[in-house]
């Protein structure tokens, strides 16, 4: 796969990721980066975990252009572009439970990718939480609580005497 860097606009690639990986990828360094193949045409998308940059890139028979560039830090940020006269929407959603990332084309939802980062785990085939899983994941932060907790506790006891 081929990598280019455009200047104030980030790291375009000039083709989706390789047949069988994710179409959305998520990470502290690289930021995240979605592709859709629609319309005979590959749509990247692409922020930074770092300065809120969004950009979203056009690709079409070996041409690219940035359909849309923009600095951001909202939780929900929108993209509007039109290419060969249809109206296309990207929207970047980023929260405490992961990244969504929807492709209307037309004002109609298309397609669309999310990466749950919550850490809680449902068994796809009883639809139920995994418990041991979930206890498993919030004993070291009531831990640390309670340690806290109880240090403050312990301070403000001994400063108020």
């Amino acid at each position: 796969m081929s990598k280019r860097t455009q200047r104030q606009a980030g790291p375009v690639h000039t083709e989706s990721p390789v047949q069988g990986a994710a179409r959305l990828q998520l990470s502290l360094k690289s930021g995240i980066e979605a592709w859709f193949d629609v319309d005979d045409i590959t749509i990247h998308v692409w922020g930074s975990s770092w300065t809120g940059r969004e950009v979203i890139t056009v690709c079409q028979g070996g041409h690219e252009h940035v359909a849309s560039s923009k600095r951001s830090w909202r939780l929900r940020s929108p993209h509007a572009f039109e290419h060969d006269g249809k109206h296309y929407r990207v929207v970047l959603g980023v929260g405490l439970g992961g990244v969504t990332v929807e492709l209307y084309r037309d004002g109609v939802l298309i397609d669309s990718d999310q990466i749950n980062t919550s850490g809680f785990r449902i068994n796809p085939a009883t639809g139920k939480l995994d418990w041991k899983y979930a206890l498993k994941s919030l004993a070291l932060p009531l831990l640390a609580g309670l340690v806290v907790g109880s240090g403050f506790g312990y301070l403000a006891g001994v400063a108020l005497r």
